[in-house]
């Protein structure tokens, strides 16, 4: 009976060649693929700077809706007896919010990307939302401290004999008070104060203003110019203020340090790329007249996929160290508060966390309704790590008047040698809407997984196809078929050998 030989099943060249390239190409794409991620690429091309891209398109838009602002202010509940002598602490109870929201429009906008920079000149315009507030602060009548008068007495306290006189002289001529009862929207954009009309009309070109108000006096900011990075690595890092590389009113022009300078700082819009746990990153707004430190605190993961580097106002922020050198130029620096009076036309205005939080209680122990708490006074702010985009902000600044030993005025002199606080403003950015929290579900919950799926079944079938031609290129096993017979007549031949060795072992 003749045996059919089986066809040869093997790979022609042609089609082993193919399979081998298409499988070393799934298994390179794939590892490749699991170290770069693509995804994460992608994300930041979409991110960049550059003429056409999203985010250019996005910053030339005139009035784009930015952080919403909360006004608190300090009413004061025992004005008279306080003046009198009888309370010997002053008593304030807060009242809000008054809450606006800033838009935004970079004015005169350009974009050089040759040195990597853009310039624009920003316009911050507040508006009143209603719907976020207590009331209209124009229906809030309230007592409050007249930081104006306070504020001036301090700076004559330091002056010459007559000129301590004829401030008083002035001060009774023109009628001012202490303490005020106003609307709380006067106190925040205007109101009148008879000492700085006055000297408006004595020096219109130092006293610009005819009204003090907290808000007014914050936003109403001579036109200024910003430099900011544009390449990937200093995206948004301020690189000079009106052509200035540090804060001039903090003495960088006479003294640059790190304290005056804009190294690592940014306006909080946008931060670079890929950040670590290390990256320093500082914050300056204009407004604030310095530069915070922010400290990483934790890594969190929000609800919508990304994971977010937690940060907060440096533990220092407000201390007297040589980190904050720059904030401190004469003898009545204190701990827990920071002099913001070089750009107050030198009146003794300082900034701190809101009740006075994290500082020394001293500071505050002839006041009553100061009560520090963290979840409420604190700031944070949560950065995605991996595009450097803001998740959430919330910062809270409080503005209040050094007083110095006014006793040379008998209508102040029950506020000498305090610290009064006259408002906290809570800074938060707006809540992220939900189709952009779906994109970045999209991104960061569901993609990777995506991905991480292509990735896997691209390095199995690269593997299977590479397994595949090895094994066709191999020469097909020859089982040989044996005989029951030879089997049995070859078995006494083995015995014997087998009986030979043993004896050959001594056994």
């Amino acid at each position: 009976m003749t045996n059919k030989k089986k066809p040869n099943k093997s790979l022609s060249t042609g089609k082993r060649v193919t399979f081998v390239v298409i499988g070393l190409f799934l298994i390179v794409i794939s590892i490749v693929a699991f170290l770069i991620d693509p995804i994460h690429i992608v994300m930041r091309y979409k991110t960049r700077i550059a003429k056409g891209s999203m985010l250019y398109e996005l910053l030339l838009k005139p009035n784009l809706p930015g952080a919403y602002v909360q006004a608190y202010l300090f009413n004061i509940t025992n004005a008279d007896l306080f003046l009198a002598g009888i309370d010997t602490k002053l008593k304030v109870e807060e009242v809000g919010p008054f809450t606006y929201q800033e838009y935004r429009t970079n004015a005169d906008f350009e974009l050089d990307e040759e040195l990597g920079v853009m310039r624009y000149s920003p316009k911050l315009f507040p508006r009143f939302v209603p719907e976020r507030s207590v009331a209209d602060p124009k229906d809030v009548n309230l007592t409050l401290p007249n930081i104006a008068m306070l504020a001036i007495a301090s700076v004559v306290s330091k002056s010459a004999f007559l000129t301590r006189i004829g401030f008083n002289m002035l001060a009774k001529q023109l009628e001012s008070e202490p303490i005020l009862k106003i609307s709380a929207h006067e106190f925040l954009w205007g109101f009148d104060e008879p000492l700085i009309n006055f000297g408006h009309k004595v020096m219109p070109g130092v006293i610009k203003f005819e009204k003090m108000g907290l808000l007014d006096r914050l936003y109403d900011i001579d036109d200024f110019r910003l430099e900011v990075g544009s390449t990937t690595q200093d995206k948004f890092e301020i690189k000079t203020y009106n052509g200035e590389a540090g804060v001039t009113p903090l003495g960088y022009d006479i003294t640059p340090s790190r304290c005056n300078t804009f190294a690592d700082a940014y306006e909080g819009l946008i931060y670079p790329p890929d950040l670590t746990e290390d990256t320093p990153l500082r914050l300056y707004r204009n407004v604030f007249c310095r530069i915070f430190n922010l400290q990483y605190r934790d890594t969190r993961t929000m609800d919508y996929g990304p994971e977010v580097f937690h940060y907060t106002f440096s533990d220092d922020s407000y201390s007297n160290n040589t980190d904050n050198i720059c904030l401190c130029k004469n003898e009545d620096c204190v701990n827990g508060v920071s002099d913001i009076s070089p750009c107050f036309f030198g009146l003794s205005f300082v900034l701190s966390n809101a009740h006075f939080l994290n500082a020394d209680p001293v500071i505050y122990e002839r006041i009553e309704g100061i009560e520090p708490d963290e979840e409420l006074h604190g700031s944070d702010v949560l950065i995605d790590r991996k595009l450097g985009t803001v998740m959430a902000t919330k910062l809270t600044l409080q503005l209040s008047v050094q007083v110095a030993n006014v006793n040379f005025n008998s209508a102040t002199s029950p506020f000498s040698d305090m610290i009064i606080p006259a408002a906290y403003f809570k800074i938060e950015q707006e809540d992220l809407d939900e189709e952009l929290k779906s994109n970045l579900w999209l991104i960061y919950g569901i993609l990777p997984h995506v991905m991480y799926t292509v990735e896997a079944l691209s390095f199995i079938i690269g593997s299977v196809l590479l397994a595949f031609v090895f094994k066709s290129h191999l020469p097909p096993l020859r089982m040989e078929k044996i005989n029951l017979r030879d089997f049995t007549q070859a078995q006494p031949l083995f015995d014997d050998r087998y009986k030979k060795d043993i004896k050959l072992d001594g056994s």
